[in-house]
């Protein structure tokens, strides 16, 4: 058996890491991203981040979230299935809208997968099966999708099951560890 010198070894090991790293296809716009915080600096996600119905937030400098400028444009109670395919189990299918824009070079739009759930007026959480409901129910096109588009954007609708006594709509990033949760304020009634 031959042995190769470390040297070779880890200029191998380099170079295949260095064709691994990501970079936005040709032609797509990649915003600049915010300054990574400094080791003194707080993450916005060590505080609660709620977002506000129809104001962008810009999430970039927030651990385990998109690195994104993200919109809710709309939250809609009781919306219907337009397939009739699924019925809600909670109470009432809620449609969130979401549009984003990517911060930095990432392949998809991780709220789009999120584990998606509603908050009742007694603080219960009630976990929603959206990617079940939301794909049996909008076939149209219109639904959340994980990869950005060309330019760099994303935008879709989203049905989350929910109770009618919903307080507020959470989305959860369970592949950080701890798990970081956005919170979406339902707007006046």
């Amino acid at each position: 058996m031959r042995a190769f010198p470390a040297t070779l070894v880890a200029a191998v090991c380099t170079v295949a890491l260095a064709a691994c790293a990501q970079t936005a296809p040709p032609g797509v716009p990649v915003a600049a991203p915010s300054a990574e915080p400094s080791p003194t600096t707080t993450w916005k996600s060590d505080a609660p981040v709620t977002l506000q119905v129809g104001a962008p937030a810009d999430l970039s400098q927030t651990r385990g979230l998109s690195k994104a400028v993200v919109t809710v444009e709309s939250i809609t109670e009781k919306a219907s299935c337009p397939t009739g395919a699924a019925k809600p189990q909670n109470g009432q299918f809620i449609a969130v809208k979401l549009s984003a824009t990517r911060l930095d070079t990432s392949e998809g739009f991780g709220m789009a997968v999120y584990q998606w759930a509603a908050l009742d007026n007694k603080g219960k959480t009630v976990v929603s099966n959206t990617g079940l409901a939301t794909g049996l129910c909008v076939t149209d096109g219109s639904a959340l999708k994980l990869a950005w588009d060309a330019s760099g954007r994303a935008a879709g609708t989203l049905l989350i099951d929910a109770p009618t006594t919903v307080t507020a709509i959470t989305a959860t990033n369970t592949m950080v560890n701890p798990n970081v949760t956005v919170t979406l304020a339902m707007p006046a009634r």
